[in-house]
């Protein structure tokens, strides 16, 4: 697809317009979809860390990948905290299985375009979020997370932060964490979000 017929091309050009990416060289850089993008308190909530939210709308992997030499590259970020979930497998056709093995074949060639052009940064897979509006995804999110939570184990300076438990306890979903349309994250779960999985691995990788 053409940037020109890219459904969010407005919202990358707004976000890219706000930094210079000159000030902003060797950051922690949040590129992902919506959960990101609505996170609107996302600096202030990880201070005292160099924070660049660059998430936009509801964006697929294929979406970060089109985008990369305005959101990405040019800021030559030292992390870079990835997140799609849902977004990458609710349109696909066919099986789980297919799903599964799409998305993951996807995942593996973006990274590999990622790192050709930033080979000294960190990148952090974020786990998909279970989702209250989505739970016919449970299974196929609790697969992809485990594989991405495996390669991670196996490549250097890729990680993975397993959020799992965090809107989901056995069968129990978390709706407290949710805005009304149980899909995005309301201040609370952005907090808990931020405090038990986001920052551990920030103060990690930033030491």
């Amino acid at each position: 697809m053409r940037k020109e017929d890219n459904q969010w091309l407005s919202t990358v050009r707004e976000i890219a317009a706000r930094s210079n990416p000159a000030d902003h060289q060797g950051e922690i850089l949040f590129y992902g979809a919506s959960n990101f993008y609505f996170w609107y308190d996302m600096a202030k909530d990880l201070a005292p860390w160099p924070i660049l939210n660059h998430g936009f709308g509801g964006s697929t992997d294929p979406d970060l990948v089109l985008f990369a030499d305005e959101l990405l590259y040019p800021y030559a970020p030292k992390l870079v905290f990835l997140q799609t979930g849902s977004n990458d497998y609710i349109m696909r056709k066919g099986s789980d299985a297919d799903k599964i093995a799409a998305c993951m074949a996807y995942k593996h060639e973006m990274l590999n375009q990622f790192r050709s052009h930033l080979p000294h940064t960190d990148f952090v897979f974020m786990s998909g979020l279970h989702l209250p509006g989505r739970k016919e995804y449970r299974a196929l999110t609790q697969e992809i997370n485990r594989q991405l939570s495996a390669w991670a184990q196996q490549e250097p300076q890729l990680h993975f932060v397993d959020a799992d438990a965090m809107t989901l306890t056995g069968t129990t979903y978390h709706d407290e964490l949710f805005v009304e349309d149980m899909i995005h994250l309301n201040h609370e779960g952005q907090l808990r979000w931020a405090k038990d999985y986001i920052l551990p691995m920030i103060e990690t990788l930033m030491k």
